[in-house]
């Protein structure tokens, strides 16, 4: 029952910090009044809205991880309108999601759902009282309680601004490490090309700008007579810093989201370091793409663009390098890697590719229903099916039926058919969207693709399931990859060479409200300092702004914030071990 009695017990014992604030005994009795009055609505309204329950309601979703916006339409839309009944609007995020969050809360309301991506967003919205009780809809949440229980009783006990009840819940739970497939970071680069300069030797990190400059002397136009670049990055998931300024960490063994926003953690010492500190991965990334940008291996139009008109490029065989392998716009199709061409993961020989460890109570991708919704039960059952196996099955893997189904024994397969739609990230399912559609538009999962299914006995994602006699050989781009690493896949490679640095489960508590304030002015020097360092002009404008933006998150004492992180990390790594 996924560590549910483990946690349970762990909860009861009070050994994760409570992180929340405490209450007025007035606040305290009108919270109460508040969820009495969610919970026990009157008979002729639960039988007013059960009648209403077979129409097709429209849900408003703001998802802050999601890069899409608009009404869900599609093979996934359809689904949904015939399972629980409703349609979704996905409301831009987009590269001011937090400050469009905080202008929806201060607004008093907020849209049907929302997902967070921070727990101190969550307590604020209870605390506001904008946010319902899943306990007070346990009858219409049984997938939910049976499948997140440990999620549901951590957010209650530490994210409920002392409520006692769980308002949201984590995403993208795993209890199994992934023993095949890839990892979410590469890096990948077009192999094609990288094979074309004679697969140069990669040592460290460091080297891997020379040989993206070599590729870049072969191929600086794609077949459109379009400027080819190594990198073409996007501004539009920023926070309080620079967000793809963490990827030369997260290959080196370094994680972001345990200490804070102006700290990285070493997971090979288990020592913290300030993203200040010249020699951090967070510098060292700037100073990379800083000297690509020098070396005209920079998109110029990286600090102004969003993820979508970089993925677009990528498509296009605009790019050399992606951090992950999702993230190159189609280019790589069937008929592409057919010819041996594509983006394939080069990794170097000291490579310590982050993976996030465990995650029991899932991500901080929390998903919560508002208090304003018109349909409090029809978002609960949302939720609901959201959070069932079935649902996630198809989020993971397309509709059943078409692109996987059950054999005899009841195990999942891919079809013929199916292979089609996975080979061809583009094609179109009936009834519109590709394979990857669903799970794009609000960017969250219940369950990592790893994790396994509780009905069918094997993780939920199709590339960890046997495979038919049917199946397509592997392309001759994969082909050229495994004769060349000596490997089935990335995970095997990284397996054999000790490459992967798996981070602990460490469930740190939101941040107070002094230094949440802190974090945010001092996260918009961080974040404008890191795009102007990226786009200097020569070093020394680039050493100055790297001093000024040092010493200025110093004056807004910055240190406060890092040392009651380091503090949080102990406390949360001590729990975790105890824990995991």
């Amino acid at each position: 029952m996924r560590f549910k009695r483990a946690m349970a017990l762990l909860l009861t014992a009070g050994l994760i910090a409570a992180g929340c604030g405490s209450q007025t005994a007035e606040s305290q009795t009108t919270g109460a009044q508040t969820d009495a009055t969610a919970a026990e609505q009157p008979a002729e309204n639960v039988a007013e809205e059960a009648a209403d329950s077979q129409e097709v309601v429209t849900l408003k979703v703001f998802s802050m991880p999601s890069n899409t916006s608009g009404v869900v339409e599609g093979w996934w839309a359809d689904i949904l309108r015939e399972e629980v009944g409703v349609e979704l609007e996905i409301l831009p995020s987009g590269n001011e999601g937090v400050q469009k969050l905080q202008a929806l809360m201060a607004s008093g309301e907020l849209p049907d759902i929302v997902v967070f991506n921070d727990n101190k967003l969550v307590e604020n919205a209870v605390a506001g009282k904008m946010l319902l009780a899943y306990d007070d809809y346990k009858d219409l949440l049984p997938n939910l309680y049976e499948n997140a229980e440990n999620s549901l009783n951590y957010y209650a006990d530490n994210v409920s601004d002392g409520q006692g009840k769980a308002y949201s819940v984590g995403t993208r739970i795993l209890n199994n490490l992934p023993t095949k497939g890839s990892m979410n970071w590469g890096p990948y680069l077009r192999y094609d090309l990288y094979k074309q300069i004679g697969s140069p030797e990669i040592k460290t990190s460091e080297d891997y700008l020379d040989v993206l400059k070599q590729m870049h002397e072969i191929y600086s136009e794609n077949e459109d007579g379009q400027k080819v670049y190594a990198f073409s990055l996007w501004s539009d998931w920023d926070g309080n810093r620079m967000s793809l300024a963490d990827l030369l960490g997260n290959i080196n063994g370094t994680s972001y989201d345990l200490c804070g926003y102006f700290q990285e953690l070493d997971l090979e010492t288990n020592e913290i370091t300030s993203i200040f500190d010249e020699n951090s991965w967070y510098q060292k990334t700037l100073r990379l793409y800083y000297d690509a940008n020098q070396l005209g291996l920079l998109d110029p139009d990286s600090m102004t663009q969003r993820f979508d008109d970089a993925t677009g490029k990528a498509g296009a065989g605009r790019t050399l390098f992606s951090w992950w392998g999702w993230a190159t716009g189609g280019f790589d199709t069937a008929e592409r890697r057919a010819q041996g061409i594509g983006f394939m993961p080069v990794e170097a020989e000291d490579i310590k590719i982050l993976h996030q460890g465990l995650q029991p109570i899932g991500k901080n991708w929390s998903i919560s229903v508002s208090s304003a919704t018109e349909y409090p039960e029809k978002a609960m059952e949302f939720i609901n099916y959201f959070f069932s196996e079935d649902a996630d099955m198809i989020l993971h893997n397309g509709p059943q039926g078409i692109v996987w189904d059950l054999d005899e024994n009841g195990k999942p397969y891919v079809t013929k058919e199916g292979y089609d739609y996975i080979l061809d990230g583009t094609k179109e399912l009936p009834g519109g969207g590709s394979l990857t559609y669903a799970r794009n538009t609000m960017n969250v999962l219940a369950f990592e693709d790893a994790e396994i299914s509780d009905t069918y006995g094997v993780p939920f994602e199709y590339s960890y399931w046997d495979k038919p006699d049917y199946a397509p050989e592997d392309d001759a781009l994969t082909k050229q990859w495994q004769e060349d690493y000596g490997a089935v896949d990335q995970i095997d490679y990284l397996t054999q060479h000790d490459g992967i640095a798996v981070a602990p489960f460490a469930p740190v508590a939101p941040i107070p409200d002094d230094l949440e304030q802190i974090s945010s002015r001092v996260g918009e020097v961080v974040r404008t300092y890191s795009w102007k360092m990226v786009m200097a002009k020569d070093d020394a404008e680039y050493e100055q702004l790297r001093q000024e933006m040092t010493e200025k998150a110093i004056g807004m004492e910055v240190e406060k914030v890092n040392e009651w992180y380091k503090e949080q990390y102990q406390e949360a790594y001590e729990f975790g071990q105890k824990y995991s």
